[in-house]
Protein backbone atom coordinates (compact mmCIF):
# COMPACT_ATOMS: atom_id res chain seq x y z
CA UNK A 1 0.00 0.00 0.00
CA UNK A 2 0.54 4.00 -0.68
CA UNK A 3 0.25 7.24 -0.61
CA UNK A 4 -0.77 10.06 -3.12
CA UNK A 5 -0.72 13.24 -1.57
CA UNK A 6 -2.32 16.45 -3.20
CA UNK A 7 -1.60 19.88 -2.15
CA UNK A 8 -4.08 22.74 -3.13
CA UNK A 9 -6.95 24.53 -0.77
CA UNK A 10 -6.19 21.63 1.60
CA UNK A 11 -3.57 18.61 1.64
CA UNK A 12 -5.42 15.40 1.36
CA UNK A 13 -3.22 11.94 1.73
CA UNK A 14 -4.97 8.78 -0.42
CA UNK A 15 -4.27 5.36 0.69
CA UNK A 16 -4.08 3.52 -2.82
CA UNK A 17 -3.53 -0.50 -3.08
CA UNK A 18 -2.68 -0.86 -6.38
CA UNK A 19 -1.34 1.16 -9.30
CA UNK A 20 -3.86 4.52 -10.47
CA UNK A 21 -3.68 7.59 -12.20
CA UNK A 22 -2.88 10.42 -10.53
CA UNK A 23 -7.16 11.62 -11.43
CA UNK A 24 -8.54 8.41 -10.60
CA UNK A 25 -6.80 8.68 -6.98
CA UNK A 26 -8.11 12.00 -6.50
CA UNK A 27 -11.63 11.87 -7.46
CA UNK A 28 -10.60 8.70 -4.69
CA UNK A 29 -10.08 11.47 -2.16
CA UNK A 30 -12.83 13.56 -3.57
CA UNK A 31 -10.06 16.08 -4.69
CA UNK A 32 -11.35 18.51 -7.32
CA UNK A 33 -8.83 17.83 -10.32
CA UNK A 34 -10.22 19.49 -13.45
CA UNK A 35 -10.16 16.94 -16.23
CA UNK A 36 -12.46 18.56 -19.18
CA UNK A 37 -11.70 15.90 -22.08
CA UNK A 38 -12.83 13.07 -19.37
CA UNK A 39 -9.34 12.15 -18.88
CA UNK A 40 -8.24 10.97 -22.82
CA UNK A 41 -5.25 13.54 -22.62
CA UNK A 42 -6.45 16.08 -24.83
CA UNK A 43 -6.52 18.93 -23.36
CA UNK A 44 -4.01 19.42 -20.36
CA UNK A 45 -6.19 20.92 -17.67
CA UNK A 46 -5.02 17.92 -14.97
CA UNK A 47 -1.62 19.07 -15.04
CA UNK A 48 0.15 18.92 -11.11
CA UNK A 49 3.34 19.72 -10.28
CA UNK A 50 5.26 16.55 -8.77
CA UNK A 51 6.76 18.00 -5.56
CA UNK A 52 8.12 14.50 -4.39
CA UNK A 53 8.08 10.72 -5.63
CA UNK A 54 8.53 11.37 -9.73
CA UNK A 55 10.36 8.02 -9.57
CA UNK A 56 7.15 6.63 -8.84
CA UNK A 57 5.28 7.74 -11.64
CA UNK A 58 5.05 5.44 -14.92
CA UNK A 59 6.84 7.57 -18.24
CA UNK A 60 5.46 10.02 -19.69
CA UNK A 61 4.42 8.64 -23.21
CA UNK A 62 4.09 10.19 -26.80
CA UNK A 63 0.20 12.06 -25.96
CA UNK A 64 1.39 13.18 -23.22
CA UNK A 65 4.56 14.68 -23.93
CA UNK A 66 2.62 16.70 -26.52
CA UNK A 67 0.19 18.31 -24.19
CA UNK A 68 3.16 19.14 -22.16
CA UNK A 69 5.03 20.67 -24.85
CA UNK A 70 1.88 22.70 -25.80
CA UNK A 71 1.63 23.93 -22.53
CA UNK A 72 5.45 24.83 -21.67
CA UNK A 73 4.86 22.65 -18.82
CA UNK A 74 7.66 22.45 -16.52
CA UNK A 75 9.84 19.03 -15.92
CA UNK A 76 7.89 18.53 -12.60
CA UNK A 77 4.51 18.73 -14.51
CA UNK A 78 2.60 15.70 -15.30
CA UNK A 79 -0.78 15.18 -16.92
CA UNK A 80 -2.95 13.43 -13.61
CA UNK A 81 -5.06 10.78 -16.55
CA UNK A 82 -1.37 10.31 -17.69
CA UNK A 83 0.42 9.33 -14.48
CA UNK A 84 -0.33 6.59 -12.99
CA UNK A 85 1.74 5.94 -9.69
CA UNK A 86 3.15 3.06 -9.05
CA UNK A 87 4.22 4.34 -5.06
CA UNK A 88 4.11 7.68 -2.84
CA UNK A 89 3.35 10.61 -4.88
CA UNK A 90 2.95 14.20 -3.55
CA UNK A 91 1.83 17.06 -6.42
CA UNK A 92 0.74 20.33 -6.21
CA UNK A 93 -2.89 21.05 -8.16
CA UNK A 94 -2.86 24.01 -10.05
CA UNK A 95 -5.06 26.64 -10.48
CA UNK A 96 -8.37 26.03 -12.88
CA UNK A 97 -7.04 26.39 -16.02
Amino acid sequence: MFKVTFKGKQTVEISIERELSLLAAAARGEQPLNHRCGGHARCGTCIVTVEAGQENLTPVGATEARILKLLKAAPDQRLGCQAWATGDVTCQMEPDR
